[in-house]
């Protein structure tokens, strides 16, 4: 009976292995050759620096103190664990932290919120968007006009704290990630998450003025 599940494992390796092999590479390798004329397009806007690795482009954008970095994180395994996003990293406010997720008007689709529900005082936004954090107040007065505007223009999430593709156990803090579901390129989202990181750069430096 053992070695019958051990042939089984063996066959469904196998096939998975034929199946990445025939379609799932071919499928990336033609999204990064297209991705890549946008990050291109990216770096003839923004300057910086191009890197690919191992057929995946990335590109650093210097933004007065930060970095912001603009890229992809691919999972064969689990989908909804593939984003596309743009971060940096701030050396201030490492005790706070916050998740912003769009909500969704599906059941299967809402965000699981998990943590401390925020209130936002935008009601639009509010509508938009499931929030958590550890300081509401933090969280309401670093979502500026400019930066809400943008949020609502193109749904997007957000979060400070550890990298979205970090372990839980992970005790870096300090990154503030602007990022969508799946892996994606264009003009108009590449745009977005660029400039949304942008807004959020300043409102926190706003916010450390203050404090």
């Amino acid at each position: 009976m053992v070695n019958f599940w051990i042939l089984a494992l063996v066959i469904a390796l196998a096939l998975w292995l034929v199946v990445k092999w025939l379609f799932i590479n071919p499928a990336e390798n033609k999204f990064n050759e297209v991705a890549l004329v946008y990050f291109d397009k990216q770096l003839e806007k923004r300057h910086g620096t191009l890197t690919v690795t191992d057929g995946v482009p990335a590109l650093a954008i210097p933004y007065k103190t930060a970095t912001i970095d603009l890229a992809f994180i691919s999972n064969d395994n689990d989908l909804t664990q593939e984003f596309t996003y743009a971060r940096f990293r701030t050396e201030h406010f490492s005790d706070k932290k916050f998740t912003m997720f769009v909500n969704s008007k599906d059941l299967f689709l809402k965000p699981l919120v998990i943590g401390t529900r925020v209130e936002l005082f935008d009601e639009k936004l509010r509508e938009h968007y499931v929030v958590t954090g550890n300081d509401a107040a933090f969280v309401n007065r670093l979502l500026t006009e400019e930066v809400r505007d943008q949020l609502l223009k193109l749904p997007l999430n957000v979060k400070l704290g550890r990298r979205i593709d970090s372990s839980r156990l992970s005790g870096e803090r300090g990154w503030l990630t602007v990022f969508t579901q799946g892996a994606t390129a264009g003009d108009e989202i590449f745009d977005a998450l660029v400039e949304t990181a942008i807004l959020f750069y300043e409102s926190l430096n706003g916010r450390m003025k203050d404090e």
